[in-house]
């Protein structure tokens, strides 16, 4: 099992337009989720902080290939829970370890934070980091 945790100023990242828009750490499908919410920058801070606490759980685990922001995509379900999505080198490579993936996010008073917790070797696909 590997954690990791991240906050993220709403502020902070509404100013750094160059992230937000580029491509280079949110993908299109996050982006337009966060347009149809009421606080699109808040959302956002809070995709980066889940993005940011993925990498921080997974820096524990041995062997992980290098990747980018858009390889970790939060999708979400229908009701409106987080899941990661990944893809490319880093998604192969979690789907063989068997790496399970759980992603809370939340945000209020200006402020964005997310939790993600990593189990390797579990058999279930609910869940699954793919």
């Amino acid at each position: 099992m590997s954690t990791g945790f991240d906050l993220q100023s709403v502020e902070e990242l509404a100013r750094r337009r160059h992230l937000r828009d580029s491509g280079t750490v949110f993908t299109e499908g996050e982006r337009a989720h966060c347009r149809s919410r009421p606080d699109p920058d808040a959302s956002l801070a809070g995709l980066f902080s889940a993005k940011e606490a993925f990498v921080k759980a997974l820096s524990s685990m041995r062997g992980a290939p290098a990747h980018t922001f858009p390889e970790i995509e939060i999708g979400h379900e229908p009701a409106g829970r987080p899941r990661l999505k990944l893809h490319g080198d880093l998604g192969r490579w979690c789907r063989q370890h068997g790496i399970h993936a759980e992603v809370s996010i939340s945000h209020t008073a200006g402020v964005a934070g997310a939790v993600v917790v990593l189990l390797a070797g579990t058999t279930t696909n609910e869940g699954h980091a793919a």
